[in-house]
């Protein structure tokens, strides 16, 4: 059975300081709580950390020695942050740099080229998620009708530098594009499409399909309402590899006043939540929660708000976590390497704690996924 690792963005980690205090204290109690290390985990690597780490690489050795004697290993990286992800106010700077910003090719590469030091010896495969471009508005704006021959053309750049840092360290690396709402690419069919149409048309060489592949976030894909078996069968069609899975849910409701207040609960000043009503062909999407309240919606909706997967609802609003059987069964008939991580960044946020505490939360949701990827009965009791 594939192991389950968690997305450490929901530790802060602006700095490699923050970064080794979240790893070797919290990180190493959830790996504790669940055992059967050592536990997998999907690295956020901010700019700052990466150009700490650039500046003293044998710190990258200390610090994998060092999760290693904590039950840790690092098995994928996210890259998707560049900035400071627990700031008081996050919202759409997530989405900056975006890929028609060299800066953001620039980042990726130094943080791959760190991988090396960072991973477990024998490792031959590590997935770097990163974001579908950027913000939509601001990346369709800033590039002057070119951003999206600037993004193909960054990323076909860092598919070479992957396949030289291959022929030198012998580690496969690959970028995978994480789809999510209001973004340039919000959709798996816009992710094969750009796949297709921007790169495919160039790919001369072998390193653009070996080094660029997909990242499925199963909240993203249900806030699209896609079916969660979509993302996969899209993939497959179009040649592109689905290196990593974050299994993670998302909100869902009516357009009726119980459910509009409960999700105005759901508010808060740091990420964004975006809304959206509407099938998978005809989407709509507001940018945050108040933007849709303030619209008298009509219509039921999803809402971009990572809840915990153990959890079929939240303050009497449903979920999406019954997609997740059948994304898990997708997963198991992958071809190649793919990293499965249990990614509810927002524990902190929620209105209401479903637990005593959000270690013991996220170490549930890892047991609760690994019920589900061996297909037998998932147990609901609470972690030993």
């Amino acid at each position: 059975m594939l192991p389950v690792g968690y997305a450490t963005n929901v530790h802060p980690g602006r700095n490699l300081a923050e970064l080794r205090g979240s790893l070797l204290g919290p990180a190493a109690e959830v790996a504790r709580l669940v055992g059967e290390g050592p536990l997998p985990l999907g690295v956020w690597l901010s700019a700052e950390t990466v150009r700490q780490l650039t500046e003293r690489p044998e710190e990258a050795d200390r610090l994998r020695d060092d999760l290693q004697a904590a039950g840790l290993r690092i098995g994928a990286v996210n890259a998707f942050p560049y900035g400071n992800f627990s700031a008081e106010r996050v919202k759409t700077r997530v989405y900056e740099p975006h890929w028609a910003d060299a800066r953001r090719g620039l980042y990726t590469l130094a943080a791959a080229e760190l991988l090396p030091r960072l991973v477990p010896e024998g490792t031959s495969h590590v997935s770097m998620s990163t974001l579908p471009l950027g913000w939509r508005p601001r990346f369709s704006a800033e590039g002057c009708g070119a951003s999206v021959g600037l993004a193909a053309a960054q990323l076909e750049q860092v598919a070479r530098g992957l396949a030289r840092l291959e022929d030198r360290a012998g580690l496969r690396v690959t970028v995978d594009i994480e789809p999510e709402p209001g973004c340039a690419i919000q959709t798996f069919d816009e992710l094969c499409g750009f796949m297709r149409h921007c790169l495919r048309p160039r790919q001369d060489e072998t390193h653009l399909a070996r080094h660029l592949g997909a990242c499925v976030d199963l909240c993203h894909a249900a806030v699209m309402a896609e079916s969660p078996e979509h993302p996969f069968r899209a993939c497959a069609a179009s040649g592109i590899g689905v290196h990593r899975v974050q299994v993670s849910a998302a909100l869902r409701g009516q357009a009726d006043a119980a459910s509009l207040a409960a999700l105005a609960r759901f508010n808060e000043d740091r990420w964004l939540h975006q809304v959206v009503t509407g099938d998978a062909n005809q989407p709509r999407v507001w940018e945050d929660i108040p933007d849709f309240l303030a619209s008298n919606p009509t219509s039921p909706w999803r809402c971009h708000f990572h809840v915990p997967v153990f959890m079929p609802q939240v303050l009497g609003l449903d979920t999406t976590v019954d997609a997740l059987p059948d994304a898990m069964t997708r997963i198991r008939s992958l071809p190649g390497p793919c990293f499965v991580e249990v990614e509810t960044y927002a524990w902190s946020r929620l209105p209401e704690a479903p637990v005593d505490g959000w270690i013991e939360g996220v170490a549930r949701e890892i047991l609760h996924v690994r019920g589900l990827l061996a297909n037998g009965p998932v147990s609901a009791q609470p972690c030993p």
